[in-house]
């Protein structure tokens, strides 16, 4: 008889996950209160449920007797999948606190601070009027528990501040949000997996964003990275290095954005989760890790964890480099597939929409309608 695993949440970042336990024979009972939703399609059962109510949750774990709780790629779905994992007695990486802590925004810069971890500066705003006496711009007004760049803005002068603020609060489930400094340099991102206390992943890649449309908004990932020099990936190696010794090498993913400064590398965002980029694509399709098999290896035992041996290190011109590229565009237009033809080169390529589907918002600027991987050129 087939293994039940609960999955919260069933957009395209929980696709990948829902048809891999599919693939291993496990049966998938998904959560969404969306009908419609692209990883539906790949569920045996679907429960029209809020992902955050976890008595409703609760009720759909027990009455199909489920022995596993996931999610990736969502925030405000791993708080529910580690608190109603706690409350069954189900294995689950990561504990409540821990995902406080990594969720609250101003709470991990001060975490960070306190531990002299490529500190920014920042504050935590409950009002407008505690920004008051502010002066450094630009800077980065965001929510403090949101996710996916919504209510993220770039202020340059003092007068946008306030306007800023208030949009982020706007968005932020506890109503507030942070003001930080600015930081200007390329972004890397490093996606870890720990278990039973070891390193047995840890890839740094190259996040490339847009300059206009959008603070922050991805436009593709590459491994190894080309725009940082070996010295500032090992010093980015070094941070992640010091921050999971800091945090007590917790068993189970990470996600870190970083942004590399002239002063060094700087932490961006912590996620207890793998990211919501595909990225286990690329680093399978570089460094012929299953991260996403390795993480569920890890949390049930049905196969050993490998220790990938060289996390990518080294200049580009040692490697071939891959890249994994979104196709994007505006919400509230038309998907049509003609526009968005993978390039030849692509090993893998998938659409979020099918042609005539209206494209529905996320981050409101540009939204991801398929990606692809493949050489970077």
């Amino acid at each position: 008889m087939s293994r039940t695993v609960l999955v919260a949440g069933t957009n395209a970042g929980q696709a990948d996950l829902i048809r891999h336990m599919r693939d291993r024979g496990w049966r998938v009972v998904g959560c969404a209160p969306v009908a419609g939703e692209v990883g539906q399609r790949f569920c045996d059962m679907v429960e029209p449920v809020d992902i955050t109510d976890l008595e409703a949750m609760e009720a759909v774990a027990r009455l199909h007797q489920v022995e596993l709780i996931l999610s990736v790629a969502s925030d405000v779905a791993i708080r529910s999948v580690v608190a109603l994992s706690e409350r069954l007695g189900l294995p689950h990486f990561h504990d409540g606190a821990f995902v406080d802590l990594l969720d609250d925004k101003a709470a991990l810069r001060a975490f960070l601070a306190a531990h002299d971890l490529g500190a920014v500066p920042f504050r935590r705003v409950r009002a407008v009027g505690e920004a008051e006496g502010w002066t450094q711009y630009p800077c980065i007004v965001k929510p403090t528990d949101a996710q996916g760049q919504r209510g993220v803005e770039r202020v340059d002068a003092p007068g946008a501040l306030a306007p800023a603020l208030g949009r982020a609060m706007a968005v932020s489930r506890s109503g507030c949000a942070i003001v930080e400094a600015y930081l200007e340099g390329v972004e890397l991102s490093c996606n870890v997996l720990i278990c039973d206390g070891t390193v047995r992943l840890r890839v740094v890649s190259e996040r490339l964003v847009h300059s206009a449309s959008g603070v922050g908004l991805p436009r593709g990932h590459l491994v190894p990275p080309v725009s940082v020099p070996i010295e500032a990936q090992q010093a980015a190696r070094a941070l992640v290095g010091r921050i999971l010794t800091a945090l007590g090498h917790p068993d189970g993913p990470l996600y870190m954005q970083m942004i590399v400064t002239r002063e060094g590398p700087r932490i961006v965002e912590i996620a207890p989760r793998l990211d919501g980029c595909h990225m286990w694509r690329l680093i399978k399709a570089a460094r012929g890790a299953d991260l996403l098999g390795m993480m569920v290896d890890a949390l049930t035992g049905e196969a050993p964890v490998p220790i990938l041996a060289n996390d990518g290190e080294g200049a580009p011109a040692d490697r071939d480099v891959m890249a994994l590229m979104f196709q994007q565009a505006p919400p509230g237009t038309v998907f049509d597939s003609a526009a968005f033809r993978p390039p030849d080169s692509a090993i893998y390529h998938e659409h979020r929409f099918a042609d005539g589907d209206r494209i529905g918002a996320v981050n409101g600027t540009l939204e991801v309608v398929g990606y692809h991987v493949g050489p970077w050129s």
